[in-house]
């Protein structure tokens, strides 16, 4: 596990100029160090060694240096993951983005909730998913977060707000102007 080539054997055909060359006109990071190992490597220097002066673990200067023995130079860059694969079509995807622009169907705020996301999900498309990943997909279907403005538990209801307001009837509007003076003594500077 742990005899990697060291010296000449290291990179056979490639020299300690060439990776120097290279390592110069790498502009990222982790490459770099990387480059950095394997210069080492050629050097004829240890795992333990080398894991001391690009400071990082000796296995994972091991999981580099591998990588060079079997892949060549191009090793200084990481293989891109894909990652799983989209469970829904695209299809799906625009079914989906229709069926929520429509509204939940006992819901008359038009505000889906992500349980109710979750079982259109699951009943309708045949996924299922956990929560957070819920949100990933609204989030990647432009959907947003929307929650409902709090109101204070003593707020008065909309009719007694409409008597209220019936009962100043023109004096509204000198409330009004007596709240734009107030407004304006705020902005006037302190003496």
């Amino acid at each position: 596990m742990w005899n990697l080539q060291k010296g000449v054997q290291f990179l056979p055909n490639t020299t300690i100029g060439q990776l120097q060359k290279i390592y110069e006109q790498e502009t990222k990071a982790k490459p770099k160090m990387r480059l950095l190992a394997a210069i080492h490597r050629k050097k004829g220097k240890s795992l333990d060694d080398i894991a001391y002066h690009v400071n990082a673990s000796r296995n994972t200067v091991h999981g580099w240096l591998r990588n060079f023995s079997l892949r060549g130079v191009q090793a200084k860059d990481s293989i891109k993951q894909t990652g799983r694969p989209v469970s829904m079509t695209l299809g799906q995807r625009k079914k989906l983005v229709k069926d929520l622009e429509r509204g939940p169907p006992h819901n008359a705020s038009g505000l889906w909730t992500t349980k109710e996301v979750m079982r259109l999900l699951e009943k309708k498309y045949k996924q299922k998913y956990v929560k957070q990943h819920v949100w990933r997909v609204l989030v990647s279907l432009g959907f947003s977060l929307q929650r409902p403005r709090k109101q204070h538990y003593l707020r008065p209801s909309d009719e007694e707000l409409a008597q209220f307001k019936k009962k100043l009837g023109d004096n509204l509007g000198i409330i009004g102007e007596k709240g734009l003076l107030w407004a304006r003594r705020m902005k006037q500077p302190m003496a």
